[in-house]
């Protein structure tokens, strides 16, 4: 199955082409072809969203080597298989990868690798991106210890697995009706999507203070700081960054002050927000004017989500406000 099939940067049995893609693309170089005679057969589909990058490589029906002394970057690299085998040599370890197991590369140090008819997707993580995302969802706590990650992942584990199927999404997501969507809000959510399941449910050194729940109770000046922001951005992306640094404190302990003072998440307030926006313009709409193109505008893609939530909140569809507009 090919993956990102609409965002091809590359097809070619030139190795040294895919390697000068691939060191630009995901910081990896040092690929051979094992045996005599034997052509790379590579594709390469390259899509970039919200500052990060995700890759899907394909290496063709041949077993290839990878060795790598590392990089001065302080990068990671989320490898996820998506098909044939691998063993790979880092940190220490020897280990099986393959679409059951996955790897987190250190960029800085040495690996080397075994691949048979392999393809994978390729995350690269800047340590200092992951350190920003985590320090908003614990607060200042995030910079008690180094950034690490185990190298061999579980990905058929109950976390595993759920990063797995999120990485899927997304790729569908910028591979299908979205391809060539240029929102922010979306794009934006798709990164913290991406970066809190990494974080919370890939084993790392923070893991137990990601896991902890804050224990204080609500602190209505962040739930004040933080519900004004919305309303006055809500036109904006609003990630989980903005949220927690406006109000102060980490994401977690945002959050819980959230649910005790509205029922509900500041991301499920923002949603509710942004709907009121809609029922707003669908009132407004001039001719011509379609519920997509509204829906769109505020952040929302999947129509049949975005049609049972506004009929939830508004006890009718978009269609029927849009239709009822003066």
């Amino acid at each position: 199955m090919s993956y990102l099939k609409n965002h091809q940067v590359l097809t070619s049995t030139d190795l040294h082409e895919m390697r000068e893609l691939l060191a630009a693309l995901a910081n990896t170089s040092g690929i051979d072809v094992v045996g005599k005679g034997h052509e790379i057969d590579a594709s390469i589909h390259s899509v970039s969203f919200s500052n990060l990058t995700l890759t899907h490589v394909t290496y063709g029906a041949v077993t290839t080597s990878i060795e790598d002394q590392g990089g001065e970057e302080d990068v990671l690299l989320f490898i996820m298989p998506t098909g044939g085998v691998g063993v790979v040599q880092h940190q220490g370890q020897e280990f099986d990868i393959s679409p059951d197991v996955g790897l987190m590369r250190d960029i800085r140090t040495p690996i080397g690798a075994r691949q048979d008819q392999f393809s994978c997707f390729g995350l690269p993580l800047p340590i200092a991106t992951l350190k920003q995302h985590a320090r908003m969802l614990i607060g200042e706590a995030a910079d008690w210890v180094d950034f690490q990650f185990d190298g061999r992942l579980d990905l058929s584990a109950s976390g595993g697995r759920h990063v797995r199927d999120t990485m899927y999404y997304v790729a569908n997501a910028l591979d299908g009706p979205l391809q060539n969507l240029d929102n922010p809000i979306v794009l934006d959510g798709f990164k913290d999507l991406l970066l809190t399941n990494i974080l919370t449910l890939l084993p790392n050194s923070h893991s137990e203070l990601l896991q902890g729940q804050p224990k204080s109770g609500a602190v209505p000046y962040y739930v004040k700081r933080a519900r004004d922001y919305i309303h006055a951005h809500a036109q904006d992306s609003i990630t989980l960054e903005d949220l927690a640094r406006y109000a102060g404190c980490g994401y977690r302990t945002l959050q819980v002050a959230f649910n005790d003072a509205h029922g509900m998440s500041p991301m499920a307030y923002v949603k509710t927000v942004r709907l009121s926006r809609v029922h707003k313009d669908l009132l407004c709409a001039g001719d011509g004017v379609t519920v997509r193109d509204v829906a769109l505008k505020w952040g929302f893609v999947h129509m049949g989500r975005f049609a049972q939530t506004y009929t939830q909140q508004f006890g009718v569809t978009p269609s029927q406000t849009l239709r009822s507009r003066g």
